[in-house]
């Protein structure tokens, strides 16, 4: 570099700003997810049972959700020819979702059952963040999706709080 050269600044990169209607509607789907947890933490232990039973089952939902939002993408991305692989990947976090519902229905204190949920939405949440522009989401879509996964990961982890507390 010779004198008088002046080296431009880093460019900082922004992140996208998320939609109103999406970061609004994205909390509120989070809502039932916590109340379901908070419940668990009952001291009746039948009512313990039932929050960590509605707890799974609506995990078992919004993985179904971002299975369907996932899928979706895919058939905007490509809809003549969409990638039978992330279709079928695209279905995967559903299924998984209700067979741990399923086990927790049956076989209420299963105490990985929560930290499992919580693996399945941050595998979403990668899966998502990593590829979410090349599938045509929009640019937003995977920050929204960091926020979200981080608030479902938090609330995961009242379960294994239920447990320790011996409430089913």
């Amino acid at each position: 570099m010779g004198f008088g050269h002046v080296v431009p600044p880093a460019v900082i990169e922004r992140p996208p700003i998320l939609p109103r209607a999406a970061l609004r509607l994205g909390f509120l789907g989070l809502v039932p997810l916590a109340v379901s947890a908070l419940i668990s933490l009952s001291v009746h232990e039948t009512t313990a049972r039932l929050g960590a039973i509605s707890f799974s089952l609506y995990a078992a939902v919004l993985l179904s959700f971002l299975g369907g939002v996932r899928c979706g993408i895919e058939i905007m991305r490509a809809p003549d020819n969409p990638n039978g692989m992330r279709l079928l990947f695209s279905a995967l976090p559903a299924l998984g979702g209700w067979a741990l519902a399923t086990m927790v229905v049956y076989f209420t204190p299963v105490l990985g059952a929560a930290a499992i949920f919580a693996g399945l939405f941050a595998v979403q949440a990668m899966w998502d963040y990593r590829s979410a522009r090349d599938a045509g989401a929009p640019a937003w879509y995977p920050v929204l999706r960091q926020v979200l996964t981080g608030g479902a990961m938090i609330i995961c982890m009242i379960i294994p709080l239920a447990t320790a507390m011996h409430r089913f």
